[in-house]
């Protein structure tokens, strides 16, 4: 398995300011890299939760922290845990982190489709018992749908031909691999031999087709209103977004309740030029931190 460096980690610690009896929620443990350093924060007092919706990722938990007799795991979207442990009786976690970024393990060597640089079936799932996928996006969704998607998902803002493009080549062939959507970017975009802009445009072209598989911004919502909700005063809470429309909704969603959950840090926290050297995926980390006032 590819090893998966935690982005941002020791701001996540210092902020979350964890103390040895706290309830701790990683709400996208992924594969534990986050979650093993919050843990080493514990004492037998103290919980971690660890959530995931993918299967492999909790199972690898599970293992990684056999040894615990402190760490709760839940195979669910993060989205749900809170009705989780409300059906449960438990009580609600004080400190929680979600990494809204994906591990190298899941983008590169998870078969789903999430990389457009293997010939894998776009599939692009992190619950696979759901029954959406991206293949079937591509061929359904009309050529506007297609087009917002894009735009909104992706923050890729000329789309018109590459949407086009897709209602033409899948009237020939249903679209079912990653390769034959990367023929179709290829013949939708001029990349005039740059490497660099077609690395950027696929990468926003099946990050947006990701976020709908995944509905992860609805995810994303549903949980943030969930924890402020939840929080007992003083708790607090840590976000981590990769790209605009992620961070934007954080800010507006926090932004009108500033005196009930105030952000800890008056700007975005973001990888050091060291940290970008060592682990490149965390350039474009944002980190806010929010605490319960009232």
């Amino acid at each position: 398995m590819t090893r998966h460096i935690p982005v941002l980690l020791e701001d996540v610690l210092n902020n979350l300011d964890i103390q040895k009896d706290d309830i701790v929620l990683d709400g996208t443990a992924g594969f534990g890299g986050h979650s093993e350093q919050l843990l080493n924060k514990l004492d037998t007092s103290g919980t971690l939760i660890c959530c995931d919706q993918d299967k492999v990722a909790i199972e690898h938990c599970k293992t990684k922290f056999d040894s615990h007799n402190n760490v709760l795991f839940y195979n669910i979207n993060y989205s749900s845990i809170f009705d989780v442990l409300k059906k449960q009786k438990s009580k609600p976690p004080n400190k929680i982190l979600i990494d809204l970024g994906f591990s190298s393990f899941q983008l590169d060597s998870a078969g789903r489709g999430f990389s457009f640089l293997q010939d894998e079936p776009l599939d692009m799932r992190m619950d696979t018992s759901k029954s959406q996928t991206a293949a079937k996006i591509l061929n359904a969704y009309n050529k506007n749908e297609l087009s917002d998607l894009f735009f909104n998902n992706g923050e890729l803002y000329h789309n018109k031909k590459l949407s086009e493009n897709i209602v033409i080549e899948r009237k020939k062939q249903k679209i079912e691999t990653t390769f034959q959507l990367v023929e179709i970017i290829k013949k939708s975009y001029f990349f005039s031999n740059s490497r660099k802009q077609y690395m950027k445009v696929s990468s926003q072209i099946f990050q947006a087709l990701r976020i709908e598989v995944n509905k992860e911004f609805d995810h994303m919502l549903k949980f943030l209103q969930h924890a402020i909700d939840n929080l007992p005063p003083e708790g607090r809470i840590a976000i981590i977004t990769f790209h605009s429309t992620e961070d934007r909704l954080v800010k507006q969603l926090f932004k009108p309740l500033k005196k009930t959950i105030a952000p800890i840090h008056k700007k975005v926290i973001q990888a050091t030029q060291e940290e970008i050297r060592l682990n490149s995926r965390s350039k474009p980390a944002k980190l806010r931190t929010y605490i319960k006032v009232a």
